[in-house]
C-alpha cells in the first residue's frame, strides 16, 4: 500500500509540467530566482534571530497571562520553525538548482524525496500558524464575551490540551496531501479559506464585542475602578491580538489566488512568478510577527533590548 502511493506522490510532483514550472523560472528568470534564493536566505536567519528572541521575552514577561502567552509561544514556535526548516529549504533549494541549470543538470534530482520533505513541513508549519492564529482569536473573543466565566472556562491546563492537539494534528494534517495527491489544490484551497472566515469573522465578532463594553463603561458611571481596569486591559488584549491576525491574513491571503491562476494557466510564466512571490509572503509573515509583539507589547520590546544590548556587550568584552 505504501509503495503504491509513493508512486502516485512521484507522479504528482515529478510530472513534466511541474519540472517544467521550475524550469521557466530558473532558465527565463533567473535573476528574480537568484533574488528569490537571496531573500530567503537572509530572512531564514532574520525569523530565526527575531523568534528566538521573542520566545525569550514571551517566558519572561509577566504581564501578559498565561493562557495568553502559552498562545503567542505557540505561533512563535511556528515561525522559529518556518526560518529553520521549509524557508532555510527553500533557499538551499533555490541555489542549487541555479548552480545546476547553469551546469546544464536534470532537475529532477530533487523528485520526489527533497520536495516530498520540503512540501511536508511547510504544510505542517502553515497549518500550526494558522491555527494558533484562530485559536487566539477565539480566545481573546471569549475573554471580552464571557468576563469572570472566562478563567473558569479557559485555564493553563485546557489550553495546553488544545495546544497539543494543534500541533499532533498539524503534524498528521500533511499526509493526506501525500497519500492523496489528487485533488490536493483544491483541498487546500477549501481548508485556506475556511480559516480565512473563521478568523475573519471572529476578529468582526470581537470588535464589535469591544466596542459595545467600550460605550458601556462611558455610559455607566457607576463602574468600580477594578472592572474598568479590567474592561481595559481586555481591550487592549484584543487589539494587540487584532494586529497579529491582520499581519497573518495579509500574508497568506494573497497564496491562493496566485496558487489558481498557476495551476489555470501553466503557460504563462508570469504566474509562476506571483506564485513564487505569494510563497515568500508566508514565510514573511513569521518575520513580521516579532515586531507585532514588540510594536504591541511594551514588556516584551523592553526585554528584547535587554537581551540584544547584552548580547553587544558581550561581544565588547570578548573582543
Amino acid at each position: 500500500m505504501h509503495i503504491v502511493t509513493s508512486k502516485t506522490l512521484a507522479e504528482q510532483s515529478c510530472t513534466p509540467r511541474f519540472l517544467d514550472y521550475w524550469i521557466k523560472l530558473v532558465s527565463y528568470r533567473r535573476s528574480f530566482f537568484l533574488g528569490f534564493c537571496v531573500l530567503n536566505f537572509v530572512f531564514s536567519l532574520q525569523v530565526t534571530l527575531g523568534n528566538l528572541l521573542a520566545i525569550r521575552a514571551l517566558m519572561k514577561t509577566s504581564t501578559i497571562p498565561a493562557t495568553v502567552k502559552k498562545m503567542f509561544l505557540s505561533l512563535a514556535f511556528s515561525d522559529l520553525a518556518v526560518g529553520l526548516l521549509p524557508q532555510l529549504m527553500t533557499a538551499i533549494i533555490s541555489a542549487v538548482m541555479l548552480k545546476m541549470a547553469s551546469s546544464g543538470d536534470d532537475l529532477a534530482f530533487f523528485c520526489p524525496t527533497v520536495l516530498i520533505v520540503h512540501l511536508y513541513f511547510l504544510y505542517l508549519l502553515a497549518t500550526a500558524s494558522s491555527l494558533s492564529v484562530i485559536i487566539i482569536a477565539l480566545d481573546r473573543l471569549l475573554a471580552v464575551s464571557l468576563h469572570l466565566r472566562y478563567q473558569e472556562l479557559v485555564t493553563p491546563r485546557r489550553v495546553t490540551v488544545v495546544l497539543v492537539s494543534l500541533w499532533l494534528t498539524s503534524c498528521v494534517f500533511p499526509f493526506p496531501f501525500i497519500f492523496l495527491p489528487k485533488g490536493i489544490e483544491m483541498t487546500a484551497g477549501v481548508i485556506s479559506v475556511i480559516g480565512y472566515v473563521l478568523t475573519t469573522v471572529a476578529y468582526i465578532r470581537l470588535y464589535k464585542v469591544v466596542r459595545y463594553h467600550q460605550n458601556q463603561i462611558y455610559s455607566q458611571n457607576q463602574l468600580q475602578n477594578a472592572q474598568t481596569r479590567e474592561a481595559h486591559r481586555q481591550r487592549k488584549s484584543a487589539y494587540n491580538s487584532l494586529f497579529v491576525s491582520v499581519v497573518f491574513l495579509a500574508c497568506y491571503f494573497p497564496f491562493l489566488p496566485c496558487t489558481i491562476s498557476y495551476l489555470t494557466n501553466t503557460s504563462e510564466i508570469s504566474f509562476p512568478v506571483a506564485h513564487f512571490a505569494s510563497m515568500f509572503l508566508i514565510d514573511l509573515n513569521s518575520s513580521l510577527n516579532p515586531f507585532v509583539y514588540c510594536w504591541r507589547y511594551p514588556e516584551i520590546r523592553q526585554s528584547v533590548k535587554s537581551t540584544v544590548k547584552q548580547i553587544f556587550h558581550m561581544n565588547e568584552n570578548m573582543s
